[in-house]
């Protein structure tokens, strides 16, 4: 009877150290993850009033993951030929001017709006 009790409190042990351990390291690796960086851009993005402003990126370079674009997740970003740069990982995201925008800046837009940008290399 004392050997049964003696493994039930060594396994307890083991246990509670063991998940003491996996707790840390899990701690660790997602404050310096991608993907915890991502969902806490995403939390901010959420948190802000919407619908918001397009904001003027006319002439600016082109950025999705920049501070003018980071909180929209309905882009398209056309070249002249009509292919879409965001689909494109050969077209060099940052080769890219933003020519024009739809809709328009200013207008009252959503996380979720589908936004066009017409693009021209340089």
């Amino acid at each position: 009877m004392q050997r049964r009790a003696v493994i039930v409190a060594v396994t307890a042990l083991l246990v509670s150290v063991l998940s003491g351990c996996s707790s840390t390291s899990q701690s660790k690796a997602s404050t310096s993850s991608p993907s915890f960086a991502a969902d806490s851009i995403n939390a901010r993005c959420q948190a802000q009033d919407w619908p918001q402003p397009m904001p003027d990126i006319q002439g600016e370079p082109f950025d999705p993951l920049g501070k003018d674009l980071k909180c929209f997740g309905n882009i398209q970003a056309v070249a002249p030929d009509g292919h879409d740069v965001m689909t494109d990982p050969g077209s060099g995201l940052g080769a890219w001017t933003v020519v024009s925008s739809t809709p328009g800046p200013g207008a009252k837009v959503r996380i979720t709006t589908p936004i066009t940008l017409e693009l021209r290399r340089g």
